[in-house]
């Protein structure tokens, strides 16, 4: 095996290979609190020329409490989800349960597009924290308003 053939090949492992566990609050309203054990984050395809970017999949457990500060050991988790995100600051999105993208506009956070503007922070940009405000955070990694569509298909998403 020559070098180049080896260097890739470990590239690709390493791309490929689950990422440790990480416990996020969510978001807390009105007395209930959402927390997210995200783990096993992959990068399962990508964007286009037009439409740059790379499709993630990540395993999700929910927890609710009525505290920000509940400790892991206390929150009771549900069964793990599968949740696709396009990275892309061209057109960033979320896989529906049925099929096709939701478009995500992260140049202006809204109190009902928080939660999944948290969840796709965390899958797309692992061990950035959102601060004070994840509306400035996303700016600073190049985010800008964009169309909140909906696509048929990752085809059409990165078309």
């Amino acid at each position: 095996m020559n070098p180049k053939s080896l260097f890739l090949g470990l590239a690709l492992v390493i791309a490929a290979s689950p990422v440790a566990a990480e416990t996020y609050l969510g978001r807390c309203k009105m007395g209930e609190c959402l927390h997210y054990d995200q783990s096993d984050r992959r990068v399962e395809g990508q964007g286009s020329a037009r439409v740059p970017g790379d499709l993630v999949r990540v395993m999700l457990r929910q927890a609710v409490s009525d505290r920000p500060d509940t400790p892991k050991k206390r929150l009771q988790f549900d069964a793990p989800s599968e949740v696709r995100f396009f990275c892309s600051t061209a057109r960033p999105a979320f896989g529906l349960r049925g099929g096709g993208y939701q478009g995500l506009n992260l140049g202006q956070i809204s109190g009902a597009t928080e939660l999944v503007a948290n969840m796709y922070l965390r899958a797309c940009h692992p061990g950035v924290d959102p601060g004070r405000n994840i509306e400035t955070t996303l700016q600073s990694l190049g985010y800008r308003p964009t169309p909140n569509g909906i696509f048929a298909s990752f085809e059409a998403l990165i078309r």
